[in-house]
């Protein structure tokens, strides 16, 4: 797993500074230096913390304090919505990811929101749920086009059958292994290049499907999108 890691992080470091066409790089906290919850998960499992993954392909910007409240979005522009992965640590299982039109509230017979009307876009093959820029299967496709409605995103593994992760938090509901404390699964944070310019209408969303929270199982990237309520 070190050896491993350790490949991870060159090859990143090396793919940001292609992204950023310069060779300065955003300073790379070390792992001792990151002390929040998320980022201590992902090392407990010899994995790399979000914040990692992110300063190392060029994106400036920080996991905690970025962070915002974005669970529902519209398309921000003309042409379609880019959703793609750009890496993934989580389960050695098919992860499959796509889009969902947000539905009015209403009370179902058991005062349960509506399940999401799921729109299947990529999936990533078991093998390379372990790694950043994680190839997506054939047939996979890395945008669509909601229109002018609300939509929201998702995530599924086959190590969890029948769940979904969603970006609104209140359908974690109909995933019977999130306490009702802890269906906060989709973290929006919104990007910067390596120079901390905003980059505009694009997002950057770090979801976890599985409990220990390191918020990196796979981690997206989103744009010409704006979050709405």
């Amino acid at each position: 797993m070190r050896t491993v890691g350790l490949f991870g992080v060159l090859f990143g470091l090396g793919m940001a500074i292609i992204q950023d066409g310069t060779n300065k790089m955003p300073p790379i906290p070390s792992y001792a230096s990151l002390k929040d919850p998320a980022s201590l998960a992902a090392i407990a499992c010899g994995e790399p913390p979000l914040q990692i993954i992110l300063l190392r392909q060029g994106y400036k910007v920080d996991t905690v304090r970025d962070e915002i409240e974005a669970q529902r979005f519209v398309k921000a522009g003309r042409g379609p919505v880019i959703f793609k992965p750009i890496a993934a640590y989580g389960l050695y299982k098919v992860c499959s990811a796509g889009w969902y039109p947000v539905k009015p509230a209403s009370a179902t017979s058991n005062n349960l929101p509506p399940p999401p009307e799921k729109h299947l876009l990529w999936r990533i093959d078991a093998p390379y749920n372990k790694q950043d820029f994680p190839p997506v299967m054939a047939g996979s496709s890395l945008q669509f086009d909601p229109g002018r409605q609300r939509f929201g995103l998702w995530v599924s593994t086959a190590g969890f059958p029948n769940e979904t992760i969603c970006t609104e938090d209140i359908l974690q509901v109909y995933d019977p292994r999130f306490k009702p404390n802890d269906r906060h699964k989709a973290h929006v944070i919104p990007a910067r290049d390596a120079s901390g310019k905003l980059i505009p209408n694009t997002y950057l969303i770090g979801w976890e499907y599985s409990t220990n929270n390191d918020d990196q199982d796979v981690v997206t990237l989103v744009s010409n999108v704006k979050p709405v309520h």
